[in-house]
């Protein structure tokens, strides 16, 4: 099997690949997903929970009605906190678990997770985030979240959240922001993905794909201290055979899909190919294929 030549690890990129099983299916999923990711200082206020008045609370993520959210978190903070999720259920469910409550008819089930740290990272899944200490005093910090919006709300809802100091209302934002990312074609065992493109950890690498796909990779250096055994590889072919490629060459090789479970990755160790001159080029269908070409 041929030689390939300047195969160089370049970063750690966010990926969400689409199988493709059919058009219905694919526009069902991209119109119920949403991409968040923000880096954002906080101060907190009273917690406006019912039995929560001498505690002070930061809302990250607020209640989104029918829908959830799902990613991962890192914050730090001026004094040791609590990590709040919030779980969008209804009062009759309320059966004995921790709740969240302002006014006593929109319940929300209650996950406290008791870090008392001032600084760490946390995945979550739930209807609302946000950090909480136990203590009357304000504190600040400083979050950086990636991660999902999943759901399809029919309605914007506001609703006031009366509180005790300086600022009268908050407001818990029920809204639905949509975002078009572009779609890339991929291989993965001879048969086609969709893919796109979210976080990259590396800055000219990110600057450089938000170029070519005219919408923005987010760099997120954080992401090149995620062990390679975690990670998933994208092939990605600077010369060739032409094709629909990043760089106008054949498609991006995945080394697996979200139907490998336990192989599969959101996050890609992107490795670039190169054709050395005076070979043949061929498409490859595999990642097996491209590293067997390799050794």
């Amino acid at each position: 099997m041929r030689k390939l030549l300047a195969i160089l690890i370049i970063g750690i990129f966010a990926t969400s690949i689409i199988t493709i099983s059919s058009l219905s299916d694919q526009f069902a999923d991209a119109g119920s997903r949403k991409k968040i990711h923000f880096t954002q200082t906080f101060t907190s206020s009273q917690d406006p929970g019912q039995g929560h008045e001498n505690h002070q609370l930061s809302l990250i993520l607020s209640p989104n009605e029918g829908t959830i959210y799902d990613g991962s978190m890192t914050f730090t903070s001026s004094e040791p906190v609590q990590i709040v999720v919030l779980h969008e259920i209804n009062s009759n469910d309320a059966k004995g678990q921790p709740t969240w409550t302002i006014d006593g008819d929109t319940v929300y089930g209650l996950s406290l997770i008791d870090l008392q740290e001032k600084s760490g990272s946390f995945e979550f899944t739930g209807a609302a985030l946000g950090l909480h200490s136990p203590n009357s005093e304000p504190f600040t910090s400083t979050v950086s979240v990636d991660g999902w919006i999943r759901g399809q709300p029919t309605e914007i809802i506001m609703q006031k959240i009366e509180l005790e100091k300086e600022e009268p209302t908050s407001l818990l934002s029920r809204a639905n922001v949509p975002a078009t990312i572009p779609m890339h074609k991929g291989i993965y065992a001879g048969e086609q993905v969709l893919y796109i493109i979210t976080d990259g950890s590396d800055e000219e690498y990110a600057k450089e794909l938000s170029e070519k796909q005219e919408w923005n990779v987010e760099l997120a250096t954080v992401l090149a201290d995620v062990p390679e055994d975690t990670l998933q590889k994208i092939f990605v072919f600077k010369n060739g055979v032409k094709g629909d490629g990043l760089y106008g060459f054949q498609d991006e090789v995945f080394s697996s899909t979200p139907q490998q479970e336990s192989q599969y990755s959101a996050l890609s160790s992107v490795i670039e190919v190169t054709w050395k001159t005076g070979q043949k080029e061929i498409v490859f269908e595999s990642a097996t294929d491209v590293i067997a070409a390799e050794e």
